[in-house]
């Protein structure tokens, strides 16, 4: 037929047409799937070269090694030389003694300890003597594993005395040039309970009798009290006070160790009241409140520490809070520009802040600053009037427990002072 295009080139065609254009489509398709999977296999390798270089670190690492120092410190502190003089049970000797107060000077202890009944019981008794003329004898029996060990009753009668007391006058308003010694003594009866229902969690009462005298102080680089005051200046000088008295108290401790803190928060608060046996006129209460925390950074080797502390004692009309028993701020523990108990007052507040590393094993260092006020009230404690300091400080410790403190501070008027403790600061 004339004009008729031929059936089978047409076909041909056609097919060759429709082979190119699957085989165009499988290689799109190929090509797809292979863009698709590149990706997801780099992935996969990326994860496999990262899990293979973890694997390689964690098998490089090494368990923590005490150098040195640390390892004398461990030693020291793990086998106890002193152990043979200062057993758990039988005759001791030691350094210091219960209760010892700052600026009493060098001071040594001994005495004999031992538990009864099976353990259930526990008596001690002990004496101690300081360099400056400070002293104590005390006698305890407890019986601290009641309730499986979550209860504990105790009596002890305590008998001390602190000839070389310092005082500068009472507020903000004093000078160096009005500090006076004067000698305190307090022999003390007082019974105590104690529960703890959790770890870390106790809760108390005590009840006791003392008799506080003040005289004259036996430090003779500055005047006795009695030159500079007398008791219509300062509450409680002359004579000698009876007093009954009761407290409640409770503490939460969650620090991973209380002897060289590095993680974790304290929290404790107490309230006494004083009644006077005799005339009546120093019926008072006092509180106690103090929070700590540990916030730990870089595996524990860096850690910001802060700590409040409110201490407030109160009367009612027609009584008075004698001066002996007002809470205190300067020294090693409080405002480290100010000298120990440089300022004292009614009522007190400090804050210190610290941030410490360790320098190497068995050495940690500390920047710190110190605030710190007090008031006849506890509603005039104002920022406006507070106290500062700042400065540095060397630890020598264990992960247990500090040693020996150094630290240097500034920011008071009475130039730089040096404390060397063998404690932490808190």
């Amino acid at each position: 037929m004339t004009g008729a295009v031929p059936v089978a080139p047409v076909r041909r065609l056609a097919l060759m047409l429709s082979n190119r254009m699957l085989l165009r489509g499988s290689l799109t398709s190929a090509a797809l799937v292979l863009v698709a999977a590149v990706p997801l296999a780099a992935q996969e390798t990326r994860a496999e070269v990262l899990a293979r270089q973890r694997a390689e670190k964690a098998s490089q690492l090494e368990a923590y090694q005490p150098q040195k120092l640390e390892k004398a410190l461990l030693w020291i502190e793990e086998h106890d030389p002193l152990k043979k003089i200062a057993p758990h049970n039988g005759f001791f000797v030691q350094y210091g003694y219960t209760g010892k107060p700052v600026g009493s000077g060098m001071a040594v202890g001994a005495g004999w300890r031992h538990d009864l009944l099976d353990r259930n019981a526990r008596v001690t008794l002990e004496a101690g003597r300081s360099t400056r003329g400070y002293h104590l004898l005390r006698a305890d029996f407890s019986l601290p594993r009641l309730l499986d060990e979550r209860f504990e009753l105790g009596v002890a009668a305590t008998r001390w005395r602190r000839p070389q007391e310092d005082f500068y006058g009472l507020g903000f308003g004093t000078t160096r040039a009005s500090r006076v010694s004067f000698s305190l003594r307090a022999p003390d009866v007082q019974g105590r309970a104690v529960f703890k229902p959790a770890d870390g969690l106790n809760a108390g009462v005590r009840v006791g009798r003392t008799r506080v005298t003040v005289g004259p102080g036996t430090d003779s680089r500055f005047p006795s009290i009695e030159e500079l005051f007398d008791d219509t200046a300062v509450s409680g000088i002359d004579g000698r006070v009876n007093y009954a008295y009761a407290d409640v108290f409770a503490t939460v401790d969650t620090r991973d160790q209380p002897g060289n803190p590095r993680d974790g928060l304290y929290l404790g608060a107490a309230w006494r009241r004083y009644d006077d046996l005799d005339r009546g006129r120093f019926d008072f209460d006092s509180v106690d409140v103090e929070a700590q925390h540990f916030l730990p950074i870089y595996d524990k080797k860096r850690v910001f520490a802060a700590r409040l502390h409110l201490m407030s004692t109160t009367a009612g009309a027609g009584h008075e809070v004698p001066f002996y028993f007002r809470p205190t701020i300067g020294g090693s523990n409080s405002l480290r520009s100010a000298a120990d108990f440089r300022f004292r007052d009614r009522n007190a507040a400090v804050m210190n802040f610290e941030y410490r590393w360790e320098a190497f094993s068995g050495l940690d260092m500390a920047l710190f600053t110190d605030f710190a006020t007090v008031a006849p009230s506890f509603s005039a404690l104002e920022f406006s009037r507070i106290r500062g300091a700042y400065g540095i400080g060397l630890r020598f410790n264990t992960y247990k427990a500090v040693f020996l403190r150094l630290d240097v501070a500034a920011g008071g008027s009475e130039g730089i002072r040096t404390f060397l403790k063998f404690s932490n600061v808190f």
